[in-house]
């Protein structure tokens, strides 16, 4: 009786004392999973937070507008000085003289956007070394270059209409596509499609401008 007495007592404190030591590792434990988890929480939040904002740099109205606005200014302007240069300084000059290339009816160059002159301007000067070049230089790479918009055809025949070729039993009865240019035949010179029949006039799709 008195041995079981004994072992009964020494018995309980070796339980207790081994739930003793396990809590505190509970504890550790559990504190180290959560230490874990507010870290990783932490970091989540800070990558959530930079993500939202270099979306709000992207989408920001008054950032893009003050980029873009300064950009589409200088491309505008580019456009208003060679627009005056061609046509006011040097077409309308006695200085002009047709084989040098710069040949361009208003509202061709009007239908072209400033980003369009504006990136084959660009262009040029990567092939002139970076160098900014003359109005002159410009305008006549521009002349070759620049593209060539869906709606010429419609363009072209405003300036035939309102030029004094038209009429007086000389209306266009056939064009044909020569990729860069245009061969136009009218009543006066009809399209016979023999090997010299050549237009009445050539049209250069780019400028709008056109040669007999």
């Amino acid at each position: 009786m008195m041995f079981a007495l004994l072992f009964g007592c020494s018995s309980e404190p070796q339980t207790a004392d081994s739930n003793d030591a396990d809590e505190p590792m509970k504890e550790n434990s559990s504190r180290s999973t959560e230490l874990s988890k507010k870290q990783n929480a932490t970091k989540k939040d800070k990558a959530t937070y930079e993500e939202n904002q270099e979306m709000n740099n992207d989408n920001n109205p008054r950032s893009k507008t003050k980029s873009d606005s300064v950009s589409q200014e200088k491309m505008e302007q580019l456009k208003k000085t060679l627009r005056t240069y061609i046509f006011d300084e040097y077409m309308d000059s006695s200085d002009y003289v047709y084989a040098k290339g710069i040949n361009w009816t208003k509202n061709f160059y009007d239908n072209l956007t400033a980003k369009e002159i504006w990136t084959v301007m660009e262009e040029y000067k990567e092939k002139n070394n970076g160098k900014e070049g003359t109005l002159f230089d410009k305008a006549n790479y521009l002349s070759v270059n620049a593209p060539i918009k869906d709606n010429w055809k419609e363009l072209f025949l405003v300036n035939w209409k309102n030029s004094p070729y038209s009429g007086n039993d000389n209306e266009i009865v056939k064009m044909i596509d020569k990729g860069d240019v245009v061969w136009v035949y009218t009543e006066q010179i009809s399209y016979t499609g023999e090997e010299n029949n050549y237009p009445y006039i050539v049209l250069d799709k780019r400028t709008g401008f056109w040669h007999g």
